[in-house]
């Protein structure tokens, strides 16, 4: 009879030899099972340094939460700090091959915000950020080809570990 730690390792040796199609079915899933009622697809790219700090996940994660603040700050107002009002998001991090990190994230816009406000907020409030870089694309409408990109194996460490699961808001 396994012990309990015993049956965490089986459980995780057989997490981790289930094929990449398997994980990459789960993660599709969960995506889809945030209902964003109105989704925007939104790339934002990092600088690789800032001062004497150089870009890794740790700092990518507390740079985005920045963001996500100041962004849910500009596009909900007070209601933001005061009843804890929140963008729902998803957002997944790569690296390029230049070594660049970047976010694809999908972002609910609030139907009281117009698109081009919305957008206009996200590319005014990125680059205010300590490691916001110019290059970043908002797109209205992300759809199932965009949940495919950003759960896609290219560019990632790990699958798994590639969703910033600090700042997704379900």
């Amino acid at each position: 009879m396994p012990t309990q730690e015993g049956s965490w390792l089986a459980a995780n040796q057989i997490l981790m030899s289930e094929p990449l199609t398997v994980t990459r079915d789960i993660l599709t899933s969960l995506v889809n099972a945030v209902q964003l009622e109105n989704p925007v697809a939104v790339t934002l790219t990092m600088k690789k340094r800032a001062g004497a700090r150089a870009a890794d996940d740790i700092v990518a994660s507390e740079n985005l939460r920045l963001f996500r603040v100041r962004l849910e700050t500009r596009v909900l107002g007070r209601a933001a700090k005061r009843h804890g009002k929140r963008l729902r998001m998803v957002c997944v991090i790569e690296m390029s091959a230049d070594h660049r990190l970047h976010y694809h994230c999908i972002f609910e816009r609030p139907y009281h915000c117009s698109f081009e406000r919305f957008r206009a907020i996200i590319r005014d409030q990125w680059p205010k950020t300590d490691f916001g870089y110019h290059e970043v694309d908002v797109q209205d409408r992300s759809d199932s080809g965009w949940t495919d990109y950003l759960i896609k194996p290219r560019q990632k460490r790990s699958l798994l570990d590639s969703i910033d699961w600090t700042n997704c808001q379900p």
